[in-house]
């Protein structure tokens, strides 16, 4: 029977995007295709980030970081949902 382990990734936002704030998109692809591949060799993946706010601002085309709590609250909703639709694309494609 196959050794099946939980793997636990810990990205932050500057792993996840340039100096300017933007997503690093080519990285964004080889941390998805490396994490996909240890799923299907049978791992469990658990991926923990905190790049919502910079996929966020990016989105919003904000040109500074937010600083308010309700500003970064907004920036990170919008861009889970940015990160999740290109992991998910990553992973597809």
């Amino acid at each position: 029977m196959k050794d099946v382990r939980r793997i636990v990734v810990k990205v932050g936002t500057s792993t996840l995007t340039y100096d300017t704030g933007l997503l690093n998109l080519g990285r964004i692809d080889k941390l998805v295709k490396q994490l996909s591949d240890l799923q299907n060799s049978g791992h469990e993946i658990v991926l923990v980030t905190s790049g919502a706010i910079g996929a966020g601002m990016g989105k919003l085309r904000l040109s500074e970081r937010p600083r308010t709590l309700p500003e970064k609250q907004a920036a990170a909703a919008v861009g889970q949902g940015v990160l999740l639709h290109m992991a998910d694309s990553a992973y597809k494609g």
